[in-house]
């Protein structure tokens, strides 16, 4: 693993340990997975949100309630997050948005959806574009993680104070299963069908974590272009002045990507 998806992957896990609360487990009556859900707007066009590793729907407050003004928009919590099912399969790409398109079916949540994903929801959100496309009318990518981004846990560090990845000892059980099960995610999207069909959106940040050089950034910018390119007409937006967590850095930034995409708000400039 490269010295930068290293220190993405633990950039990432450091970030997340703080806003996660893991799921008591509970007894399932159906083979179903029911996820925490919020709903708001109406339009012909939903706009499903995915959150990063560790990251709740709340991820989306500052862009989702914009966005309702002009479509349906849905936010949720995955399997093993707070609120929804726990986690009892894998955590790969295709399991994951088979549990999401699961949950739409039986809220008769029907296509097209704008499909929006951020970090490694970004990743889960490229299986679902590529796989089905027919169900598709957009697709938004706010710093997604790449197909060989493979996130790894060092198990060196289950013992506190042994250096920056102690950090692990405190990760949610959902958090490891997720980290646990990318790069099989990845690569599950890397063999998925050439994608068609639909508008792409691709933005990336322009700001690293402290301590980063500038082949790091160069690294970065190459990964979110590869992406971009996998995606035929895809348009790649780098944001300026923008970390990780664009939606937070810029949240008028994802809102008029995502309402073009919906067809509720104007093309916007670059």
């Amino acid at each position: 693993m490269s010295p930068l998806v290293r220190l993405q992957a633990f950039r990432l896990c450091l970030m997340a340990t703080g806003s996660l609360l893991s799921v008591n487990a509970a007894a399932i009556e159906d083979a179903g997975v029911h996820h925490v859900v919020h709903l708001q707007g109406h339009g012909p066009r939903t706009v499903i949100l995915e959150a990063g590793l560790g990251d709740t729907l709340d991820v989306w407050k500052d862009v989702q309630s914009k966005l309702a003004s002009c479509t349906r928009t849905l936010s949720y919590n995955r399997a093993g997050y707070v609120g929804s099912d726990p986690a009892a399969g894998p955590r790969d790409s295709a399991t994951i948005v088979a549990e999401l398109r699961a949950e739409l079916r039986s809220r008769n949540i029907e296509p097209p959806y704008v499909l929006v994903g951020h970090s490694l929801g970004g990743l889960y959100m490229q299986y679902f574009a590529r796989n089905y496309p027919q169900e598709v009318a957009g697709l938004l990518l706010v710093d997604s993680t790449h197909w060989h981004q493979g996130l790894s846990v060092d198990s060196s560090a289950n013992t506190p104070y042994m250096g920056r990845t102690a950090v692990t000892l405190f990760m949610p059980w959902i958090m490891r299963r997720e980290i646990g099960d990318s790069a099989i995610a990845g690569q599950q999207v890397h063999e998925s069908p050439q994608a068609e069909g639909f508008p792409t959106i691709v933005l990336s940040s322009t700001r690293g974590p402290a301590g980063e050089t500038g082949a790091d950034r160069a690294l970065a910018e190459n990964l979110q272009n590869e992406i971009a390119g996998d995606f035929p007409g895809a348009e790649h937006v780098e944001v300026p002045d923008s970390g990780h967590y664009i939606q937070r850095d810029h949240p008028e930034v994802v809102v008029a990507a995502a309402r073009e995409l919906a067809g509720c708000g104007p093309r916007r400039s670059n």
